[in-house]
């Protein structure tokens, strides 16, 4: 007796797509979404390039690029996947095959493990972001670092079980399901949390001097907040959304575009805020050496300032390096070690030398 023809995990609900029409939808979501990868990555690399390629600039680009190609990978292997489910090996068409249906399939799991190791190092992206801006606070980014190795045992965990299912088994089998689940959420937990903590970082840096910094400045520096918090909602959203579909086959369309979209919103960050750094510049831009130089631009914030001798403006001054690092700042030579190594020192020289903090 032949053993039953697999049939897909069945709708969940009136509404809910077949099994092959997701994987089509899916690629055809994908394919857009990697065109916005390769032109944000190209902008995100020149950024970078322009800035200065050494310290932070250097690790960002090695991370963007892996990113990269990473989400090239994963819509390889959807184009691979569509080819083979709707056109035979022999190249004659044969319709929507039982290759779609089952979900072991090598094509299949590699996209997996392309799309979760894609999120794990947005995720670590993340704590790095909430680790410099922290002032390299070790103890408050523990929390989210157990996070993310959770989050990487939970998905590794389910990708090894959906290796191991039958041609006729689904996601949906509790040994596949629960531990998405729990991969899912807990990503959602480290991008919530870390974001929270560094929008509060932020808008403290903000209150912090309020009366001594300009009004340029401060509205600078939270249109950079908003960045932050804009670009990684995208993914956050995006996970919440999979998670709320995670039991029908729509569900397939979430997970297919965060494979993109894991690559997509760390590189945002730093072409958005280069852009705008460009952008408010109002004078000139010198692509050598990657500054603008305008007292004027609401970017541009002096190693030291006569008014703001206050501890509380050191502090402040502080955030701003913090800030620049963990986004893709060139970063100027007076600033050591991630931090002022003394203000006093700036005004007891000759002149008072005026830097310029560029955001990406």
């Amino acid at each position: 007796m032949s053993a039953p023809a697999p049939s897909g995990p069945p709708p969940a609900f009136s509404g809910d797509l077949s099994w092959n029409m997701a994987a089509l939808i899916s690629s055809w979501v994908v394919g857009p979404l990697w065109g916005m990868n390769l032109c944000i990555y190209v902008l995100c690399a020149h950024v970078l390039y322009i800035k200065g390629l050494k310290g932070p600039n250097l690790f960002l680009l090695i991370v963007a690029t892996t990113q990269f190609a990473l989400a090239t990978g994963h819509v390889i292997t959807l184009l691979v996947q569509l080819i083979r489910g709707f056109v035979g090996a022999g190249g004659a068409l044969v319709g929507p095959s039982l290759y779609l249906l089952d979900q072991s399939t090598p094509e299949h799991v590699a996209q997996e493990v392309l799309y979760i190791t894609n999120s794990l190092i947005g995720d670590a992206i993340l704590i790095w972001r909430l680790y410099i801006i922290w002032g390299r606070n070790v103890w408050l980014c523990v929390p989210f670092v157990i996070l993310c190795i959770a989050t990487a045992v939970s998905g590794y965990t389910a990708l090894g079980n959906l290796a191991q299912l039958s041609a006729t088994g689904t996601v949906f089998l509790l040994r596949v399901h629960n531990w998405l689940i729990a991969t899912w959420s807990l990503s959602i937990a480290t991008q919530f949390g870390a974001t929270l903590l560094i929008g509060y970082r932020f808008w403290r840096s903000i209150q912090w001097n309020a009366r001594s910094t300009s009004r340029g400045i401060r509205a600078s520096r939270l249109s950079l907040l908003w960045i932050l918090v804009e670009s990684g909602a995208l993914y956050s959203v995006t996970t919440i959304f999979l998670l709320g579909f995670s039991s029908t086959n729509t569900g397939a369309l979430f997970a297919a575009s965060l494979g993109q979209i894991s690559a997509l919103a760390p590189t945002l960050i730093i072409v958005r805020a280069g852009l705008k750094s460009a952008g408010e510049s109002g004078s000139s831009f010198n692509p050598a050496k990657g500054s603008i130089n305008n007292p004027y631009n609401p970017s541009f914030v002096p190693s030291a300032r006569p008014t703001d001798l206050e501890a509380g403006s050191r502090r402040d001054d502080d955030m701003v390096v913090h800030i620049g690092k963990a986004t893709e700042i060139h970063l100027d030579d007076f600033s050591r070690h991630g931090e002022f190594s003394s203000v006093d020192e700036e005004i007891k020289g000759p002149a008072v030398r005026s830097h310029v903090y560029t955001p990406p």
